[in-house]
């Protein structure tokens, strides 16, 4: 079975108290493949009011990972959907957009989501993503470019400096416009791992202030006229 049900939190009528709360929100959907520490962030930056959004739906690419229980913790609908069931990319992401449908994002979210999502005419321009490394100059960057493989990449090019980036999504890994990033120094003596560490910290300013400032400077997402 290709979509995997997680909770009664599934059905579109479990949204987070903090939505119902403040109906005026713009209503955001997280895809995520891993941990959920992305997810948490942005959880913990909609409840202080540093990203004034709901996060209303989560789908996870893969079964048993621990971001579905924090999908769950959080009271948020969530369902995994899988790449193996569908015959190709545009079938597989059909079948997202369809089960979050009745949950009504205006805006879709990538925390670590590995897959190849298709953008229909529909959601193009609504789609946004953190990459672990700079995009205005890429080094590590596309298909196969993610976690530790980017700070990988990143030392072995000799850089003194790296980063992370928010951009709108495309038809292609890595490569839509760019939104915001913030540069992090490569440390002499640095490993994947602790540039790796360095750098979420800052993904974790960055990912909130990006989604905010994107929402305000294209208001026809949500319909608002102001």
């Amino acid at each position: 079975m290709a979509i995997v049900p997680h909770s009664a939190a599934d059905q579109p009528a479990a949204t987070p108290t903090g939505w119902r709360a403040d109906p005026a929100r713009p209503r955001v959907a997280v895809l995520l493949s891993g941990s959920g520490r992305t997810l948490e962030n942005l959880l913990a930056a909609s409840a202080d009011g540093r990203l004034p959004v709901g996060i209303v739906a989560v789908v996870s690419s893969r079964v048993g990972v621990r971001g579905i229980e924090v999908a769950r913790g959080a009271d948020v609908p969530v369902t995994v959907v899988e790449r193996r069931g569908y015959p190709d990319d545009v079938a597989f992401s059909k079948a997202i957009y369809g089960w979050l449908a009745p949950h009504r994002p205006h805006l879709i979210v990538l925390a670590g989501f590995l897959k190849r999502l298709d953008v229909p005419p529909g959601w193009a321009g609504r789609i946004l993503n953190v990459h672990p490394g700079l995009l205005s100059e890429p080094i590590a960057a596309g298909l196969g470019f993610y976690g530790e493989r980017v700070h990988a990449a990143v030392l072995a090019s000799g850089v003194t400096e790296t980063g992370a980036a928010v951009h709108v999504v495309d038809h292609e890994y890595d490569h839509g416009p760019l939104v915001q990033e913030r540069r992090v120094p490569v440390e002499p003596g640095d490993t994947p791992a602790t540039l790796a560490a360095r750098v979420f910290q800052t993904e974790r300013l960055l990912y909130p202030e990006a989604i905010t400032a994107y929402l305000h400077d294209n208001p026809w997402i949500t319909g608002s006229t102001e």
